[in-house]
């Protein structure tokens, strides 16, 4: 069994690699990882629907999607991701199972000195507060199985909260994140720095679990870079697979408000209208979007077709 402490800090790398990790190989896999700041959505979720998405992009936060479903996640260098992929036993049916997964990180948390109970909604509660998120994806034909979470040690808190606050009205079927209270972990332990907590977590896999130290093979970062650059970096995937929604947005001209709906598949905006107020060139403008992908250039484009400057005030009020 493989114990991966990944050092590179870039999301999509550690998405990409997961997904490297599950389907091109056939080994047990635990790996450690963090990344910059970022916002993870479930693979059928609505990002533009969960995030901040003026407040991330304003604040060099990335917005991600991943390979499992679930609700979304904020990562930064204060908390610790852990994945888990594992083949399944030949008994074992072709289930989820988060248990399975949670009950040995609560087991090794607790010889840490950190005390968790299980939520029933798939997270990990330190008194009472939400220190871990989870998420599973089963690939039945290999009959694999890839469980990761997160581990907030000593997370921005307040920008958490900031960058999962979306702002419009938005209908779909997309899933819906269920939002908890969340607490760090540091606050519970003698750990100093997330790097001593990363390191311990390790050691009591491998004695606890017999994991062996592995290293990301020189193929299998190839791989991960690959797929970073063609699927979990690029706009389809992280905006355009987003379940087709409808979006109502309220926009500020010459200090008077105008509502405009959006609906939006497969990232195309497929129509465009204005719900209430008018404003001069508006009519045009919003015409204009139908067909367009849903991207910052459509935008820029067309604030700049009402001759108004695309400043950080208006900066991504479509999204």
């Amino acid at each position: 069994m493989r114990l991966i402490i990944s050092e590179n800090k870039d999301v999509y790398f550690n998405l990409a690699l997961e997904d490297v990790l599950l389907h091109g190989t056939d080994a047990d896999i635990l790996m450690l990882w963090q990344s910059r700041s970022a916002v993870v959505c479930g693979k059928h979720q609505n990002l533009c629907g969960e995030a901040n998405y003026r407040y991330c992009k304003n604040h060099n936060i990335d917005l991600a999607r991943r390979l499992s479903g679930g609700g979304t996640v904020y990562h930064d260098e204060g908390n610790v991701n852990f994945t888990f992929i594992q083949n399944l036993k030949p008994h074992e049916e072709l289930n989820i199972n988060f248990r399975k997964f949670l009950d040995l990180m609560m087991d090794v948390l607790g010889s840490m000195g950190v005390y968790t109970t299980y939520s029933g909604r798939n997270d990990l509660l330190l008194n009472e507060l939400k220190i871990s998120g989870n998420a599973e994806h089963l690939h039945q034909q290999s009959r694999r199985v890839l469980h990761h979470g997160t581990l907030l040690f000593y997370s921005k808190l307040d920008t958490l909260g900031e960058a999962l606050h979306s702002h419009g009205n938005y209908e779909s079927k997309a899933v819906k994140s269920v939002r908890s209270k969340v607490g760090n972990i540091k606050p519970h332990t003698a750990f100093e720095n997330v790097q001593d907590f990363i390191v311990a977590l390790a050691e009591r896999f491998i004695v606890k679990f017999g994991y062996f130290p592995s290293i990301i093979t020189p193929e299998e970062t190839a791989k991960a870079q690959e797929l970073r650059a063609n699927k979990y970096a690029t706009d389809a995937w992280i905006v355009g697979y987003s379940p087709a929604y409808r979006v109502e947005k309220e926009l500020l001209f010459n200090n008077k408000s105008v509502k405009i709906a959006l609906s939006v598949n497969k990232g195309i905006i497929d129509t465009a209208a204005i719900i209430e107020g008018s404003a001069e060139g508006l009519d045009t403008a919003v015409s204009a979007l139908t067909g367009k992908p849903f991207n910052t250039e459509t935008e820029q484009q067309f604030f700049t077709s009402l001759n108004l400057p695309y400043t950080e005030a208006v900066q991504y009020s479509l999204f």
